[in-house]
């Protein structure tokens, strides 16, 4: 077998070197770009779950409010809103308790 000349040498190992780049432009680096799109996708996936849970909680919320006694149970509680001619008392906690 021949060895080869100088320059065949320099030719195949530009030419190796040429391939590695090649592997890791095309290989490599969109591989990981893949990765990163990828757990990006789960993130944004795990995040509209939890804002679908939320939108069907509130949901949930508007259907009671549209109903008599549930306007009447949040006026009650929590603006102490009552009746006309309703009274209203008030328990104090012990003094100097």
């Amino acid at each position: 077998m021949q060895m080869l000349k100088p320059v065949g040498k320099f030719v195949a190992r530009v030419g190796l070197g040429l391939l590695i780049i090649a592997v890791f432009v095309f290989g490599v680096f969109p591989t990981g770009r893949y990765l990163d799109q990828r757990n990006d996708l789960d993130r944004a996936r795990t995040d509209l779950e939890e804002i679908q849970t939320e939108n069907n909680d509130l949901q949930h919320r508007v259907d009671l409010l549209g109903s008599d006694p549930e306007i009447e149970r949040v006026a009650r509680d929590q603006y102490d809103l009552v009746y006309p001619l309703d009274e209203v008392y008030a328990v104090l906690p012990p003094a100097g308790g």
